[in-house]
C-alpha cells in the first residue's frame, strides 16, 4: 500500500528522469542524442488526465549529480520516473538516491526495458519504491492516482525481503489512443542525429509502430506484440514537428518500420501528397521491402534507408534467429538503389559462433553489396535477451559493469575468437570499407552543410585514424559508481532468467 501524501501546492507530481550515459567515450560526436520518445509519451498521457509534469534530459543537458539534485528540490515532486537502459543503469540507482535526498517524501519508480528485464536488482536499492514494466503509460496514471501498489498491473514492488509481481497490464493495440510526445517540455537545441543519418537539421526521431514480430536473440523487442499507429496520427505528428518546432528532418527508428507495407504506402502517399516539407530515414528488413514501398518512401521523401544485416555467415544467421537469406539484402540494397536512396548498413561482431573467417564474410558482404556506409558493433548480451541468457547459462558473460553496456566493449568470452581479435577486426572493418575510392567519393558527393563537413571528419578522425576530434563531457560524478554500492536491501533471488516479450506479455515469475 502506498502511504498516503501530501500534495504540495508549488510542486510536480511527476518529474520524469532520463539519466546519462555516463561511459559516453570518444564516439560520442557520432552517436545520436535524441529526444527520450518513451517518457516523452508518458509525460503527455499524464498530462493529459491533468497531472502536473516535468521531464529532466540528463544525458542531452550534460549535468552533473549536483545539477541534477538542485533540479530534483526545485520540483518538488511526489514522484520521481527513471527510464533505465543498460548501459545508464548504475547513474540511474544514484539518480534515485539523489531524489529521495532532495524530494524525501517522493516515491521512486524505474522503468524501461532493464529495470523490467532485473526488476529484482533494481529493487535492492532502497531508494527505488517500485519497477514498471512494458508500456508506462497507463501504469504511471494508475500510480498518479495513489492506488495501492498491490492493484496496478504491470507492476513490482518489494514486500519484505520478496518481490512481489502483479499480472502484466494488458498490452495496448490503439496507439493512437496516446497524445504525442510531450515536446514542450524538452529542449529541441539539445538534440542532434547520428553521423551520416541527416540530410537537413534540425532533426527528430520518431515511432510509428512499438513491439517486434522478429525472433533475434540480441533484442529486446523480440517477439513483443506488433502495434502500429494510423497513418493520419503519424502525419499529424510530422506536420506538429515541421510547422510548429521547425523540424525538417525525421528519424523513424522503428524495428519494423516496413512490416506493416500497406500503412508505410498510406503514410508515403499522404506524405507526397500534403507536400510536407521534411526529409527522412528509417529501417527496412531484408525480408519486407519491395519495388512498391521504395518508390513510395522516396517519393515522400526518404533519403536514407538502414537495414541490420548483423552477419554475413549464414549459421551465425540461423543462431541469431534472423535467418534472412543473402540475396535478400542484396535485392533490398539494389532497390534502395534504383530509387535514388542511400544505404546504411549494421553488422555486429562477437555472436555467438563468431569466427575469423565469419567476420571476413561480413565485411566482405557490406562490400559486395554496394551499400554506402556500414556500421559495425560489438555484442552487447542485454538483459532480457536469449544471447545474454546463454551468456549466463555457459559461464561466458566477463562482467555485468552495465555501464559498459553500449556496443563497443567485448562482453562475451567466445570459445572461436579472442577478445583482441574482435577489437582488432573492428578497426580493420572501418578502414577496409571506408579508405576505398567509391567510398570516399560517395562521402564528399553528399556533403551538403558545413555541420556535415565537421562530423565527418570527426569520424574520419575517430574511427580510421584512432584519433579523438572532440571531447567528451566530463562524468566522473556518474562513473565512479557501482551498481552493488547502490544496493542496500537483500532480497530474494528469481530462480530462473526471464526474456522481455515473457516479462511482458505472461507470469512467468516464480
Amino acid at each position: 500500500m502506498i502511504a498516503e501524501t501530501t500534495k504540495p501546492s508549488d510542486g510536480v507530481d511527476l518529474l520524469l528522469i532520463y539519466p546519462p550515459w555516463a561511459s559516453l567515450g570518444s564516439r560520442g560526436i557520432l552517436q545520436n542524442s535524441l529526444p527520450p520518445l518513451g517518457i516523452l509519451s508518458i509525460a503527455s498521457y499524464a498530462e493529459q488526465q491533468g497531472f502536473r509534469v516535468q521531464v529532466l534530459d540528463v544525458h542531452a543537458e550534460r549535468l552533473d549529480d549536483k545539477e541534477v539534485a538542485a533540479r530534483i528540490a526545485g520540483a518538488k515532486p511526489r514522484y520521481v520516473g527513471i527510464s533505465v537502459l543498460t548501459n545508464m543503469a548504475v547513474p540511474a540507482h544514484y539518480i534515485a538516491r539523489l531524489a529521495k535526498q532532495a524530494a524525501p517524501t517522493c516515491k521512486v519508480i524505474a522503468g524501461g526495458v532493464h529495470a523490467e528485464a532485473l526488476p529484482e536488482e533494481m529493487l535492492r536499492n532502497s531508494a527505488i519504491d517500485a519497477v514498471a514494466r512494458g508500456d508506462g503509460e497507463e501504469t504511471m496514471v494508475d500510480i498518479l492516482r495513489d492506488l495501492p501498489f498491490s492493484g496496478i498491473k504491470g507492476l513490482s514492488y518489494r514486500s519484505g525481503n520478496r518481490v512481489v509481481h502483479n499480472p502484466p497490464r494488458p498490452v495496448e493495440k490503439d496507439l493512437d489512443k496516446y497524445p504525442f510526445p510531450a515536446y514542450h517540455l524538452i529542449d529541441f537545441k539539445k538534440y542532434f542525429p547520428a553521423v551520416g543519418t541527416y540530410r537537413r537539421l534540425p532533426a527528430i526521431s520518431m515511432l510509428v509502430t512499438r513491439g517486434c514480430i522478429g525472433h533475434c536473440t540480441f533484442c529486446n523487442s523480440a517477439r513483443t506484440v506488433l502495434r502500429t499507429r494510423t497513418p493520419a496520427s503519424v502525419i499529424a505528428q510530422i506536420k506538429l514537428l515541421r510547422y510548429q518546432y521547425g523540424i525538417r528532418q525525421i528519424q523513424f527508428y522503428d524495428d519494423t518500420f516496413t512490416v506493416m507495407r500497406k500503412n508505410v504506402i498510406e503514410v508515403c502517399r499522404l506524405l507526397a501528397e500534403e507536400k510536407i516539407d521534411v526529409t527522412w530515414v528509417a529501417y527496412i528488413r531484408g525480408d519486407c521491402f519491395s519495388e512498391e514501398v521504395a518508390a513510395a518512401m522516396k517519393k515522400a521523401g526518404c533519403h536514407q534507408v538502414l537495414i541490420g544485416v548483423e552477419t554475413g555467415d549464414e549459421q551465425i544467421m540461423k543462431n541469431v534467429r534472423k535467418p534472412i537469406d543473402k540475396e535478400k539484402y542484396r535485392q533490398a540494397v539494389a532497390t534502395a538503389h534504383k530509387h535514388g536512396m542511400e544505404v546504411r548498413a549494421s553488422f555486429i561482431l562477437g555472436l555467438p559462433g563468431e569466427t575469423r573467417q565469419s567476420m571476413q564474410a561480413s565485411l566482405d558482404l557490406a562490400k559486395s553489396m554496394d551499400v554506402d556506409l556500414v556500421q559495425v558493433n560489438l555484442l552487447t548480451p542485454y538483459p532480457g535477451t536469449e544471447v545474454f541468457n546463454y551468456a549466463v547459462e555457459n559461464n561466458l558473460l566477463i562482467h555485468r559493469n552495465w555501464s559498459e553496456y553500449g556496443q563497443d566493449k567485448v562482453l562475451m568470452n567466445l570459445p572461436t575468437v579472442s577478445t583482441q581479435e574482435l577489437y582488432d577486426f573492428e578497426k580493420y572493418s572501418y578502414r577496409a570499407f571506408y579508405m576505398r575510392p567509391i567510398v570516399l567519393f560517395r562521402q564528399l558527393r553528399r556533403v551538403v552543410s558545413l555541420r556535415q563537413i565537421r562530423d565527418l571528419f570527426a569520424a574520419f578522425c575517430m574511427l580510421i585514424l584512432g584519433a579523438v576530434m572532440y571531447k567528451p563531457p566530463q562524468w566522473e560524478c556518474w562513473k565512479k559508481w557501482k551498481e552493488e554500492d547502490f544496493q542496500d536491501l537483500t532480497l530474494e533471488t528469481p530462480l530462473r532468467l526471464r526474456l522481455t516479450h515473457e516479462l511482458r506479455q505472461g507470469d512467468v515469475f516464480t
